[in-house]
């Protein structure tokens, strides 16, 4: 059970690393992403949230369009305020409540269907490695199911990203060709943290609310919400609890402030392997914690060119398809056919 637990945070972590890193692609610092974590696990140990937060590729690509620094802030800081607003006065559960279940099995099941695009879209970049870990993943998945073994899920994502790591480093003797990062994103290797040198690097940067970025806050607003109720809901489901939506809309606001004021990328709710760990909420904690070290150390950065983005390709497959899409695909259809027998 301890290995179960400690192997979860480690491919957690692992799965992390190719979205950092295209977060500095984007011109985001690394290191005040950094804090963020830091808050992240704060907030879910106050709070008992289990679901993680992470660097997400969607937010990340969608504030990285905004190309000026004090507009990136304004725009992040005006969905963080909202955000908090919006956990506060219970929002976020609110919406749940509103909608039927049907809608919500819905909007489960086209999640699905995009991670499963997502994991084919990943595998088109790395072909060789993508269909390693999708192949692998799951035939280690169903094998589970079979045979009644437990963690599947964890198993799962342990065997793809193993072989299809090991193939890509040592057969193919290759490395992820790193994009040449823009200079407000670099950072020296420096991880002295006591010296007064290393918080040179965390400038402030003023927010400039030009329409661009009121717009850029807006869209990121209704992806926060829409991320927040799906991706929040399939970890608890992982985890067999319900889900505190409001909680860990509250702890990803907070948490985007200081990484946005220093140049740093948000880090939103991820659909991470934690979540099916022995324990989910020490598991999802001791993984932000992880990557908050990593990333104010500067060692992230480096590990980077070591672990090929469709290395996950077989983690999110299995999510998408198997986890997300048929279940919720399966109670749309009782719901319909229980309804189909309701008088009018």
């Amino acid at each position: 059970m301890y290995f179960t637990f400690l192997l979860a945070v480690f491919l957690a972590l692992i799965s992390a690393i190719p979205q950092i890193r295209l977060a500095q692609a984007k011109g985001f610092k690394l290191k005040p992403m950094g804090l963020a974590y830091f808050i992240g696990s704060l907030g879910n140990i106050l709070t008992g949230n289990l679901v993680p937060i992470s660097a997400q590729a969607e937010t990340i690509s969608l504030s990285g369009l905004l190309k000026k620094p004090g507009e990136r802030v304004a725009a992040l800081l005006i969905a963080a305020i909202f955000g908090i607003i919006f956990g506060l006065t219970g929002g976020t559960s609110a919406i749940v409540d509103f909608v039927t279940p049907s809608i919500i099995h819905g909007l489960m099941a086209i999640v699905g269907i995009f991670l499963c695009f997502v994991a084919i879209d990943l595998m088109k970049s790395q072909k060789r490695t993508g269909a390693i870990s999708i192949i692998t993943a799951v035939i280690t998945w169903l094998i589970c199911k079979a045979y009644n073994i437990p963690n599947g899920l964890i198993w799962a994502i342990a065997v793809s990203v193993f072989f299809s790591m090991l193939d890509f480093l040592f057969i193919q003797r290759r490395r992820v060709d790193i994009t040449a990062i823009p200079e407000e994103a670099r950072e020296s290797g420096d991880f002295r943290f006591w010296k007064k040198s290393y918080w040179s690097e965390f400038k402030f940067i003023r927010p400039c609310f030009s329409m661009p970025a009121i717009f850029g806050g807006m869209g990121l607003i209704c992806l926060n919400i829409g991320t927040n109720i799906s991706f929040g809901s399939i970890n608890a489901f992982l985890a067999g609890e319900r889900p505190r939506l409001n909680a860990l809309t509250i702890i990803n606001s907070l948490a985007d402030l200081p990484s946005a004021f220093f140049g740093g990328a948000p880090i939103e709710v991820v659909i991470s392997g934690t979540a099916a760990a022995p324990w989910p909420l020490a598991a999802g904690v001791l993984m932000m914690l992880l990557c908050a070290v990593l990333l104010l150390t500067g060692v992230i950065g480096r590990l980077g060119k070591f672990i090929p983005p469709a290395s996950i390709s077989g983690f999110l497959f299995v999510i998408g398809f198997f986890l997300t899409f048929i279940p919720n695909f399966n109670s749309i259809s009782s719901i319909a056919i229980i309804g189909s027998h309701q008088p009018f």
